[in-house]
């Protein structure tokens, strides 16, 4: 099983923020009259060996429902993120964000967290095509300190998975950084810090991988997003 992401995750991959199908990733996207944000890209691709079924990140992506079919759901802190319909206020994120995504408001420039696909490639919103490409899982992380934003995916049955994801940093346009987390139920996986300078673009993803990962009915796999100590907001990261 691939499961994609935004703090940077491909297809076939899981992370980056922003997913391919069969995988899911974080991407990290920004909005470049946006100062507050930080965009992470996530993938992520798990294979689940009892059904031979392959769940992705941006594959599984739907613009209306959360949780999807395929067993993602977004949360900020323990509330599930409503889909939005985005404002065309002037930020250069817009064209990427239509129709709808996932946020705590439609206003890109305050509405944090989001979760997004990408619409179009970063040249086209605001970033560069290194920050992210169309189908890309886009993850901005919240301004407050206090807030954490989930991608939880949850095995529909017994079996084993393979699991590999990419996150990376998704915002060039501004220098920010992200504190992202994997967790296996409670058990971590990994953790890293997705800035500009650390898992810096498209093509220097974080990666984590495992094979033969043993789950039940209603386990999870949690990928979770923090600014980092010290940023005044959060930023951009993505997965294909």
């Amino acid at each position: 099983m691939y499961l994609p992401g935004r703090a940077g995750w491909r297809d076939g991959v899981v992370p980056p923020a922003i997913c391919q199908p069969p995988t899911s990733r974080v991407g990290k996207g920004s909005v470049a009259k946006c100062p507050h944000r930080l965009w992470a890209l996530l993938s992520c691709i798990l294979p689940l060996s009892a059904s031979a079924e392959i769940f992705s990140l941006s594959g599984d992506f739907d613009h209306n429902n959360n949780p999807n079919a395929g067993g993602w759901s977004y949360f900020n802190n323990s509330s599930l993120l409503p889909n939005q319909v985005p404002l065309n206020n002037g930020n250069a994120l817009y064209p990427a964000v239509l129709p709808r995504f996932f946020a705590t408001g439609p206003n890109l420039n305050t509405d944090t967290p989001m979760v997004i696909k990408a619409g179009v490639n970063g040249s086209s919103a605001g970033e560069t095509d290194a920050d992210f490409l169309q189908g890309d899982i886009l993850i901005h992380s919240p301004n407050s300190a206090t807030s954490v934003l989930t991608l939880q995916w949850t095995a529909p049955e017994a079996g084993s998975i393979d699991f590999t994801s990419d996150i990376w940093y998704a915002h060039s346009v501004v220098n920010r950084a992200n504190a992202v987390s994997i967790f296996s139920n409670s058990t971590p996986l990994g953790s890293a810090t997705i800035s500009r300078t650390s898992y810096s673009n498209r093509n220097n993803p974080w990666r984590v991988a495992l094979n033969d990962v043993a789950v039940n009915a209603g386990d999870t796999l949690r990928f979770q997003f923090q600014k980092s100590a010290g940023q005044t907001v959060g930023s951009s990261t993505a997965s294909p």
